[in-house]
């Protein structure tokens, strides 16, 4: 799209006013093709055209769906249909499917098919629809008051453009249509704390946990060397802190089994393998694989004892005879060298530094958890007292203990180096400030590969660079993203849900943060590898350069329906089933696969692309009144969709309590961004002499204000305004019992769970692993 510059009006002389000036700024994904088209060259750039891209896409989507279903209908291929459920076979399943297409298009919302953290996820969805109601009705109003001002001079040839803030000036009814929103989201957010019983800012008076924990355990981290004695553990606890309710069988140390728990997995899977061999069938033989050449000289983990060269024959007699290796014998022996290694590893295991104490009663549990704290804190200000060296009780970490199956078992291993910590953080800073650079402008890359010439002139080029490399760019950029995201699970994530907490927080700030680079640079941010990109490339005006607000809804657009795409053909399926396919040794595999695979929700990333869109929504909805209708329509396909897949195809899902928290809070807190646009717009347009009592900045700034000073007595009210652990400072300092009452492990709901070796995962195998050698 050609560089589009603003018109600088004449204004009365008794109020000055700058015009913003962003005739410097350029939409850094735009490139043009040099031929003749007509009206539809207008529509037809890259990323840019809101109706090139709703028609291209919705198009898309109807040849896909109807493709889909005459596919269904003629061959009635499982896969198609099937609710991917793990170990059930997905033909057995029985899914609720609407009787009409009327049925079909209402909002209503099944929670016994989807589940009920599926249920809250949808009606999160609803509610923001609701939002985007009367979003869509105020920018409706907004449209026609911008397009009859004429402060562009686009009269009487109007474009898009003229829909925008920058054809009229700030007045009272922005400010006003703003807290109408806010005070909407804030009280839809309360309505759905309120009915899904979650204690958000909008909803902290909601009676419910934010967590859960087993208060009749604690978890207890920071013992330092290779292992620990229990009996010295046990006798220390009683003399030294007067603790009760404790026993030796109740002090489970936690091991590092990262290395153990893959093992196990594979072992399942070749179990469950066997269990697909058909004994009625003539025995099966082990395929080559299509790469086998490569290993041709090479010694694998089963080479020695199972096979061993091209022609995939046994050493020893068989060799000799050159008979082929049947899949039976084969996997006998894979499972017998599991086995093998399993108890290698399990006999072997490293001390994580975590133990997990269990008491008789939950009030002994809370009792020694502030007797460990206080002595922390009595110890801080009395650094010259002396303490026990060998287990050294002011470096723990006392906690309840999560639920068993909360704890993330994979990463509870002992605490990283220091340089082993900042490398980590050194490398996701690497990460994403590379995906940032390179995704500021996707253009570059096409250019990069090759994919894009500028002397091609031809239709088939034409097709080739507006239609296939687009959506091509479109999927690999979300794939692109789910891996620069998820490098922040090489953090150490205790539990499940900090892990998904940790997810959602990383897409979300990371796209957000991205679009806002990608609109106040001046330059494609590539050239910065280059030495070609400095500071003043930076502009704020920049972020109100009119083509940007197409340029988010365009984005909204292509990210809701390639999204859908995605998931309504089972790509996901369909790659992991070809890889399958390529890297199998028998039949069996393949039939196991397609029987055992489970297709579970990722609530953590499409809760941060609906708070994402959410955001960059909120802050273009008064300057680009367009946006609200996109977001509109577009909100509503998004749940469509996502209430089908979860109905038809995803097995039921769960989450943490947190994780249905945390958006409600973040799309308060991004509902800021109305007002701060209108003010940073109005601030940039008077320049330099600034009228603080301009109406135009009065305003939003009071409204601003108002709002921030509510999210702020929301936020002391959800957990108080100071940090949990500066609190227990305070608490614990003035050393009285009831000083502790509301610390926030005491908020916590009780998981009043007894299960045998829940947190010993070791001899849970080991009870596993008997019961199956009965059977």
């Amino acid at each position: 799209m050609d560089n589009q510059t603003t018109v600088s009006p004449v204004v009365p002389a008794a109020n000055p006013e700058l015009e913003i000036n962003t005739t410097t700024c350029s939409q850094p994904d735009a490139y043009d093709i040099s031929v003749e088209i007509g009206w539809f060259e207008e529509w037809i750039v890259w990323e840019g055209g809101i109706a090139f891209n709703v028609i291209y896409w919705l198009l898309m989507l109807i040849i896909s769906f109807a493709g889909l279903y005459i596919l269904r209908w003629f061959f009635n291929w499982k896969f198609l249909s099937a609710r991917f459920v793990g170990e059930d076979d997905p033909s057995t399943i029985s899914v609720k499917r609407t009787g009409s297409w009327i049925d079909w298009l209402t909002l209503k919302i099944d929670e016994e098919a989807v589940g009920k953290d599926g249920a809250i996820f949808l009606w999160y969805q609803l509610r923001l629809i609701q939002v985007d109601v009367l979003r869509m009705a105020l920018g409706i109003v907004l449209i026609v008051m911008h397009f009859y001002g004429d402060k562009l001079g686009e009269s009487p040839n109007k474009t898009l453009r003229s829909t925008g803030l920058y054809n009229i000036e700030i007045n009272g009814a922005h400010g006003v249509f703003c807290a109408a929103i806010l005070i909407t989201l804030a009280w839809l957010m309360k309505q759905h704390g309120q009915d899904r019983s979650i204690r958000s800012l909008a909803s902290h008076s909601v009676n419910s946990f934010s967590s859960i924990c087993n208060r009749k355990w604690l978890m207890i981290s920071g013992f330092t060397g290779n292992n620990i004695d229990i009996d010295s553990l046990l006798d220390y606890l009683k003399s030294r802190f007067d603790i009760k309710g404790i026993r030796r069988d109740g002090i489970v140390p936690a091991f590092d089994i990262s290395k153990l728990l893959p093992i196990v997995d594979q072992l399942n899977d070749v179990r469950n393998i066997k269990r697909h061999l058909s004994p009625s069938k003539p025995a099966e033989l082990i395929k080559r694989r299509w790469w086998a050449f490569w290993e041709n000289n090479q010694s694998s983990e089963m080479g020695d004892t199972v096979m061993h060269g091209p022609e995939w024959i046994q050493p020893g007699v068989d060799a000799k005879n050159n008979k082929e290796i049947d899949a039976a014998t084969y996997y006998d022996k894979k499972e017998k060298n599991l086995l093998a290694k399993r108890e290698a590893i399990a006999n072997n295991l490293e001390f994580s530094g975590t133990i997990f104490v269990r008491f008789d009663s939950p009030a002994d549990a809370r009792a020694a958890k502030m007797a460990l704290r206080r002595y922390q804190i009595e110890w801080f200000w009395k650094r010259g007292n002396q303490e026990d060296q060998y287990f050294r009780p002011s470096q723990w970490t006392v906690h309840y203990a999560p639920p068993g199956s909360e704890v993330n078992w994979m990463h509870l291993k002992k605490p990283r180096p220091a340089w082993k910590t900042l490398a980590l953080w050194l490398r996701l800073a690497v990460t994403y400030s590379m995906y940032v650079i390179l995704m500021a402008a996707p253009g570059s890359i096409v250019r990069w590969l090759h994919l894009y010439e500028e002397s091609e002139n031809d239709g088939g080029s034409i097709f080739w660079k507006r239609f296939v490399l687009p959506t091509i760019v479109s999927f690999f950029t979300t794939k692109l993203t789910d891996w620069v995201t998820g490098q922040d699970q090489q953090r150490r994530h205790l539990t499940v849900s900090q892990l998904c907490l940790s997810s959602l927080r990383s897409i979300c700030y990371l796209n957000v943060v991205l679009y806002l680079i990608r609109m106040l640079a001046m330059k494609p941010l590539p050239l910065l590898l280059a030495g070609k990109f400095h500071s003043d490339d930076f502009r704020l005006e920049c972020i109100f350069f009119p083509v940007h607000g197409s340029f988010v809804a365009c984005c909204i657009i292509v990210n809701t329906m390639s999204a859908i795409l995605m998931n309504h053909l089972r790509m996901d399926f369909i790659f992991s089933y070809i890889s399958k396919w390529f890297t199998s040794r028998s039949e069996a595999e393949v039939t196991t696969f397609k029987k055992t695979y489970k297709m579970d929700y990722d609530f953590a990333s499409n809760y941060a692309e609906l708070t994402c869109n959410f955001a960059l929504t909120s802050f273009f909805i008064m300057i680009f009144p367009v946006i609200s209708l996109v977001s509109f329509v577009f909100s509503i396909l998004r749940f469509l969709s996502d209430r089908a897949t979860m109905t038809d195809m995803y097995a039921i899902s769960q989450t943490g309590h947190n994780l249905h928290q945390e958006p409600i809070n973040m799309a308060l807190s991004f509902a800021v961004a109305s007002p701060l646009a209108l003010l940073i717009y109005r601030r940039i347009q008077l320049g330099p002499t600034t009228q603080l009592l301009d109406p135009g900045i009065v305003a939003p700034l009071s409204l601003l204000i108002l709002y921030i000073l509510f999210l702020l007595y929301a936020r002391v009210k959800l957990d108080g305004f100071l940090p949990g652990w500066f609190r227990r400072l305070l608490k614990l300092g003035s050393r009285t019992e009831a000083s502790t009452e509301d610390d926030e492990d005491d908020l916590a709901a009780d998981s009043m769970s007894n299960i045998q070796h829940e947190y010993d995962p070791i001899a849970k195998l080991r009870v596993e692993e008997s019961i199956k050698t009965k059977v």
